[in-house]
């Protein structure tokens, strides 16, 4: 199943915007909907919050129709512009087909029409999805998001946030970015070895101007090739960032990459929700421990109660730990969990030794390596989601 869809209304008109509500309580869509009850809104909240549907309803019809259609397009590249026709608004047929003509070259790729309902609603959301998968392989292709997380910490869900990014960054050079949003504590740079000079806190000041291209110009450059979004360096700076920042750099960053791996503290906040929003896929991180498979399987349930359909949840066991009598076998963990094991990353020596040397094992070990090789097999379900599909667990 797909992410949920962020979509914003903008609408001068109250009881448009009530028929809107009603007729998304009705659909089974699910949607992050955000509402602007002026244009200067519009293109503030569209820049803020980067919409994959933005529907224009503004009751002054064409005039300025070009230029705010032109000022959201710019706010958001990859906003899917929807229009909604009144009759009422139309003196003639004519009348409302010259606005059809306008609206459509202006860019407007779909109309609803008054009085709204959830059939049709969710019909022409459903289309416009569509069409951004149809342009999956166009090269303004958005990129794909994915986080991992876990319930708790110690269980190398960095370390293999880090090796998957690595591995993306020599497959697709320049065109990868690891997002380390886990603002108290993030690591991600000193396992890559990477002093901090620019980090999200400098994100944030701009976030008003935020664009792919500053975006890049605020990230720093490891020799894989991925580019690396760094926590704030201080726990001050980190309490500055919001959920909408978060939305808002993963909007904007999936304009300018191919794939945004991000890396996550294991606390459900809101940072982490919109995280989550804006994934692709959420892959949880379980070592097979009896206490954290336990937790591991309140998580699964609390990521559902918060929108992350089970088809968007993918599960790696993580052998983080030598060989020992009573560790579980992915096989008891897939069983506990009552769902397949994606992928089962055998336990390395060299992978221990690389965090000390901030040089990953996904750039230095043996091809040979098996936690280099499954690496491998994560950045491939990553990189082809139709390959998706879950390891024998007793592998």
């Amino acid at each position: 199943m797909a992410r949920p869809l962020t979509v914003l209304l903008a609408a001068d008109d109250p009881d448009l915007t009530t028929e809107w509500q009603a007729a998304e309580a009705g659909t089974e869509l699910r949607l992050l909907p955000h509402v602007a009850t002026t244009a200067r809104d519009a293109v503030a909240l569209a820049r803020q919050r980067q919409p994959d549907v933005v529907c224009l309803a503004m009751s002054n019809g064409l005039a300025g129709l070009d230029e705010l259609a032109s000022e959201l397009q710019e706010a958001a590249p990859m906003a899917a512009l929807l229009g909604v026709l009144d009759r009422r608004q139309f003196d003639s047929g004519d009348a409302e087909s010259a606005y059809v003509v306008a609206a459509t070259r202006a860019g407007v790729r779909d109309f609803l029409r008054r009085p709204l309902s959830s059939g049709e609603l969710s019909a022409c959301l459903e289309r416009l999805s569509d069409g951004e998968r149809r342009r999956a392989s166009a090269p303004s292709t958005p990129g794909r998001v994915v986080c991992f997380v876990s319930n708790k910490g110690g269980v190398g869900k960095t370390t293999l946030a880090v090796n998957v990014a690595c591995a993306l960054g020599r497959r697709a050079p320049g065109r990868v970015l690891l997002v380390d949003a886990a603002l108290q504590l993030g690591l991600c740079a000193t396992m890559l070895d990477l002093e901090t000079p620019v980090t999200m806190q400098d994100v944030i000041e701009q976030i008003d101007r935020l664009d792919g291209t500053l975006l890049r110009e605020l990230t720093m450059a490891h020799e894989s090739g991925l580019h690396l979004l760094a926590a704030p360096n201080t726990a001050i700076d980190a309490a500055a960032v919001r959920e909408d920042h978060l939305s808002r750099i993963l909007g904007v960053a999936r304009t300018a990459y191919d794939f945004v791996v991000v890396d996550t503290f294991p606390i459900l906040d809101g940072i982490a929700i919109a995280a989550f929003d804006r994934a692709d896929e959420v892959w949880q991180v379980v070592a097979p421990i009896v206490p954290t498979v336990l937790g591991a399987e309140r998580l699964l349930g609390m990521l559902e109660e918060i929108g992350v359909e089970r088809e968007r949840q993918r599960l790696v066991v993580n052998v983080a730990v030598p060989a020992h009598a009573s560790r579980l076998s992915a096989r008891d963990v897939a069983t506990r969990l009552d769902r397949p094991v994606d992928v089962v990353v055998p336990f390395s020596r060299a992978a221990v030794s690389a965090c000390n040397s901030g040089r990953p094992v996904a750039l230095t070990g043996s091809r040979w390596n098996g936690f280099r090789r499954r690496i491998g097999t994560l950045a491939d379900l990553i990189a082809e989601p139709a390959l998706v599909g879950p390891v024998e667990a007793g592998r």
